[in-house]
């Protein structure tokens, strides 16, 4: 990530057209997704604590039923200029054992150009680094961009068999 007060940012999604990715999971003790994701989340995307923030968390206990919301980001950085951000949301409630969970993932990539100096606000400046983006860096965001549909899906393939071994009740 790149600390300056003033850049030129450059999203791209990472899967087309844009979409979230939703796992669904209906069945025995869905509150145990909090935890799990969490370890699944600093394993897949082997990020620090540092860089898994949580953003929301709500977690109502009620006499028969346990809802719960929360929001993390979790920001990859793979060098000076780019770097993989992933907002999560898990949601769902259990009653009685039973319940429902949802996670949500909306992944991009974002690369961030520092524009704080005069020679970096420069029109010879901009000049050089359009070159250099389009000749030598376009290809690497573009084996960033293919590293993050494999960290997303190695995270949804995850989820998915640990929502499998929940409802066989071989729950690790």
């Amino acid at each position: 990530m790149v600390w300056a007060r003033t850049k030129l940012l450059i999203w791209d999604y990472i899967f087309e057209p844009v979409k979230d990715i939703k796992v669904s999971y209906s069945g025995p003790h869905p509150e145990k997704f909090y935890k799990k994701t969490k370890d699944i989340i600093k394993t897949v995307f082997n990020v620090p604590d540092a860089y898994l923030q949580e953003k929301n968390y709500n977690w109502e206990k009620g006499k028969d039923v346990d809802k719960f919301e929360i929001d993390w980001e979790v920001n990859k950085i793979l060098d000076t200029f780019s770097y993989i951000t992933v907002e999560l949301t898990l949601r769902g409630f259990s009653s009685g054992g039973e319940g429902k969970a949802e996670i949500r993932i909306r992944p991009r990539l974002i690369t961030e150009y520092p524009q704080d100096t005069a020679w970096q606000k420069s029109i010879v400046y901009e000049m050089v680094r359009r070159f250099w983006h389009k000749r030598y860096y376009h290809r690497k965001r573009m084996e960033y961009l293919n590293f993050a549909k494999e960290l997303i899906v190695s995270f949804e393939t995850s989820i998915k068999n640990y929502a499998d071994s929940l409802k066989e009740g071989k729950e690790q």
